[in-house]
């Protein structure tokens, strides 16, 4: 599928000249590499098959436009919970009931940050080059870029305990760089090591708290 086919589909989903660019990268890594597709889009890729592509497409620009809102869980609260933090850690029974609601939106918070983090990291790694692979339908890649005959593949996480065996995977002999945010341990962060040098300069902690702040005032 040329450039002008993937722009006119770009366009009819609503994406700009931008979004047009970015997916004819992630169209040319997925020509190359279609092993790294995700779940049943593995099965039926194929890329030039202009129903497949779209679909591709609307996950894509569908990822970049979302809204993000943290959300109560719907799930009920395990009173066994409670009991423990009653017996063994002594809090009084009349914090249970906040405890819950507290423990339920911070569970909402943390499920936000990967997302949130993603979207601040791209905002600096787009102006370099990079493509953010948004929509999740690329395994254990979050942002590529093709630079001198070679694809360079870089994973973000938010904490250094969050990788899984599959996101550890080296494929067709193609390294995935590896970054993640902060140490579980220690709280530390780790901005210092983030692998694009250019990015490096400009991202940081006190950066992606002003994002976040940003991000939900503008959202609201």
């Amino acid at each position: 599928m040329n450039k002008a086919d993937l722009e006119k589909i770009v366009s009819s989903l609503g994406g700009s000249k931008a979004d047009a660019q970015c997916f004819q990268v992630i169209h040319d890594f997925l020509e190359a590499h279609p092993e790294t597709l995700s779940g049943k889009k593995k099965a039926v890729w194929n890329s030039n098959e202009e129903a497949v592509v779209r679909q591709i497409c609307k996950t894509y620009l569908d990822a970049k436009r979302a809204v993000l809102k943290p959300s109560t869980p719907t799930t009920v609260p395990d009173n066994a919970v409670s009991h423990i933090l009653n017996i063994c850690y002594g809090h009084p029974k009349e914090d249970l009931e906040r405890i819950k609601v507290e423990h339920q939106h911070s569970m909402a918070a943390e499920n936000a940050v990967g997302s949130l983090l993603e979207r601040y990291v791209a905002t600096s790694l787009e102006n370099l080059g990079w493509v953010w692979c948004a929509g999740d339908f690329i395994k254990a890649i979050d942002f590529i870029r093709f630079e001198k005959g070679k694809w360079i593949l870089l994973q973000i996480k938010n904490r250094d305990n969050s990788e899984n065996s599959s996101s550890s995977a080296i494929r067709n002999g193609t390294e995935i760089e590896k970054w993640f945010r902060t140490f579980s341990r220690t709280g530390k962060t780790n901005w210092d090591a983030f692998p694009e040098p250019n990015a490096k300069k400009i991202l940081s902690e006190k950066g992606f708290m002003d994002y976040i702040t940003a991000y939900f005032k503008a959202s609201k």
